[in-house]
């Protein structure tokens, strides 16, 4: 733990966000920029037809994705000294290819480049990668966990509530297989979503490449090497690329993060009821006074993290959307936080996973609930009184809610109708209706799981 860090990503939480360094740290961001930057210049070389040139230049990308941490602080002492962070990069690798004997190619570094043009390839890969090997399988692991206590507790009966009042019975696994399949469906759509990038030069015409070697068919080109770096070419750019599809996938992990904090907050209120009991270690202290306590810490932590990861998300996404002209740079301080919003989300799932483990489900509890409860068949006895023609059925049953089933029966009999027509009010359908559904969603989620190949 780093106690002098000024956020708690990178003190407290250290620990579990290690990963994220990879992808959202200064380090990586000079490290995804220099690969962009010698990637773009081999591309460019064969582009003109110095392809013996470019040949010279392979290998060069490899070398940088392992860039040691000290030639990423000397990036960083260059950018002091000129004021630039992407000039510093350029910079940086024309020293490299001194070192390589290719000096004659240090023109051609950032030929008829903006910075915008290798910062959006760089943070376009960054959340690439951040999704498809953290965030995706991590997600797929809490959609597995859902899913497995949805099928334990398939047939396990559970008083719904709407509006905090109970309501009719379900089963408790047809509860947990709906947020697994909300989940399992924004994780599917997450995972497909593929960033856009541009390369367009000062203000999207590609024009300084186009005078400077108007045989090239740079758009073509530009295409081509956005492609090839592993994201979707974006042609209506100015010196900035449109925002809309890092806003969608941004949006998207805001959905999963509202989805995973209700979650959250309905196992609190389960625990409040009595219906789950919450686990800890043996030496871990849940109060610093109540020696007793089984608080839902691991909940409570993951409810905040997805919060706030939520309105950090949904800000960036809209606010991004906005560019001044052709550009202006209040983005770029604000793309600086996209990790810390995106290692937010990944720490609650992360504790939201250690918190469904060490949860007990009740389920002797959750069954007395439903029997102790007759009134929550009121909706199927009056149903069943109007399949029989009584017109009042809603009314008698909301009576007999209060009054019991005797007084029904009676008022049934005065009538002249038949009283074991309210034999049929089984609410145990409710439990079995319960049940296929959670069978049906465990099956479907699954499918989808198995799809992401993770």
């Amino acid at each position: 733990m780093r106690l002098g860090a000024i956020t708690p990503i990178d003190g407290r939480y250290r620990e579990k966000l290690e990963e994220c360094s990879r992808f959202f740290s200064e380090y990586a961001l000079i490290r995804y920029r220099l690969v962009v930057e010698a990637c773009y210049l081999r591309a460019f070389l064969a582009a003109i037809g110095k392809g013996s040139e470019a040949h010279a230049v392979e290998g060069l990308e490899k070398e940088l994705w392992e860039l040691p941490m000290e030639e990423a602080v000397e990036v960083k002492n260059i950018e002091r000294r000129v004021g630039h962070d992407v000039v510093a990069v350029t910079l940086f690798l024309e020293k490299k290819l001194e070192e390589r004997g290719h000096a004659a190619l240090k023109p051609f570094i950032h030929f008829g480049l903006t910075s915008e043009d290798i910062n959006n390839i760089a943070y376009g890969m960054a959340l690439r990668d951040f999704i498809q090997t953290s965030l995706t399988p991590v997600l797929a692991n809490l959609v597995k966990e859902i899913t497995s206590l949805a099928e334990t507790h398939a047939s396990t009966p559970y008083l719904a509530r709407t509006h905090g009042q109970p309501a009719v019975p379900t089963t408790f696994g047809s509860y947990l297989a709906n947020y697994g399949y909300r989940l399992a469906k924004l994780t599917a759509k997450l995972k497909n979503l593929r960033p856009q990038a541009k390369l367009g030069g000062a203000v999207g015409d590609l024009s300084a490449h186009k005078t400077a070697y108007p045989q090239v068919d740079w758009v073509s080109f530009a295409e081509k090497f956005v492609e090839q770096m592993g994201l979707e070419y974006m042609p209506a750019a100015t010196q900035v690329a449109p925002h809309e599809r890092f806003s969608e996938i941004l949006q998207t992990v805001a959905a999963i993060a509202s989805v995973a904090a209700n979650l959250c907050r309905d196992f609190w209120l389960f625990g409040a009821l009595g219906l789950v009991e919450f686990g800890k270690p043996s030496e871990h202290r849940h109060s610093s006074t109540m020696p007793q306590k089984h608080n839902p810490l691991l909940f409570e932590n993951a409810e905040g993290c997805f919060d706030l990861a939520a309105d950090m998300l949904s800000y960036m996404a809209t606010r991004l959307i906005s560019s001044r002209l052709h550009r202006d740079l209040s983005d770029s301080v604000i793309k600086r936080f996209y990790g810390t919003a995106l290692a937010l989300t990944l720490l609650g799932v992360k504790n939201l996973i250690q918190a469904l483990g060490q949860t007990h489900v009740k389920t002797d509890k959750m069954r007395e609930e439903v029997e102790k409860t007759p009134e929550a068949s009121a909706e199927i006895l009056q149903l069943i009184l109007r399949k029989h023609g009584v017109e009042d059925g809603y009314s008698l049953a909301a009576q007999a809610a209060e009054k019991g089933l005797g007084w029904l029966r009676e008022t049934l009999s005065a009538r002249g109708l038949d009283p074991r027509i309210i034999d049929e009010a089984a609410v145990t359908r409710y439990v079995e209706a319960g049940f296929e559904k959670a069978v049906m969603l465990v099956e479907r989620v699954r499918e989808i799981v198995r799809a992401l190949n993770v």
